[in-house]
């Protein structure tokens, strides 16, 4: 079965995030065109990671932060 729910290492807490998969001007933005990378979908994150795991994972540029961002994160 497919969850979309996953653990953040960035978000904090002992729950999980909805993670979606890259859009193509995320993937531009670091230069890659794997298709399997997903972004954790929380206010102001900017979390990636490969589906299957946590390694691999960054942080997008700040101007891709998701909407509802704070600012002082």
């Amino acid at each position: 079965m497919f969850f979309k729910d996953k653990h953040c290492p960035t978000c904090g807490g002992s729950g999980t995030q909805v993670f979606t998969p890259l859009k193509p001007e995320e993937r531009k933005a670091l230069g890659t065109h794997r298709t399997d990378l997903w972004r954790c979908s929380a206010a102001g994150c900017r979390w990636y990671q490969p589906w299957g795991h946590q390694a691999g994972g960054g942080r997008l540029p700040e101007e891709l932060q998701n909407p509802g961002a704070d600012a002082s994160v």
